[in-house]
């Protein structure tokens, strides 16, 4: 587990357990498109029949403009829902794979003892500074990292 190409097939392989469908398949991608066509079409749709409903003098044809230019105010709604859904659901799902991979990386330098040296005996129960020679009196940030087992971090 020391080298990075290691790391890497192993977080590929534990993506592959999750069962997360690949994006690469092209679907989210057709929705997406899908979303922002209906967002445009709905936008024209309701301005051109908003724009004959004030131009013509018969009141049927005005309300059925004006039905039509509602449908396209809905059309465009759906459309940009089906579009953000599957535009998040691409970020998102990037997002919790570097989330997962950095936090199985900071948990195998924790483990390692990259991040953790063990207890100067500084600490008392409390998590205070117990005499003068400890690091909280010498000015440093006191982190007791695992309570109870003796190791502590401190940051400058």
């Amino acid at each position: 587990m020391t080298s990075a190409e290691s790391r890497a097939d192993r977080f590929a392989r534990e993506l592959a357990d999750l069962k997360i469908s690949d994006p690469a398949a092209g679907h989210p991608r057709g929705w997406q498109r899908l979303g922002g066509v209906l967002m445009v079409l709905g936008i024209v749709l309701g301005v051109s029949s908003y724009l004959i409903s004030q131009r013509t003098g018969d009141a049927l044809t005005a309300s059925t403009a004006i039905t039509i230019s509602l449908g396209g105010v809905t059309l465009s709604v759906v459309g940009g829902a089906i579009f953000l859904r599957y535009s998040l659901t691409g970020f998102l799902r990037f997002w919790l794979a570097r989330q997962s991979f950095e936090l199985n990386l900071l948990a195998e330098r924790t483990l390692s003892g990259g991040l953790l040296a063990p207890s100067d005996g500084a600490l008392d129960s409390s998590g205070s500074g117990s005499g003068s020679g400890s690091a909280a009196a010498r000015g440093k940030h006191v982190v007791d990292a695992e309570p109870g087992r003796g190791w502590t971090r401190t940051d400058s």
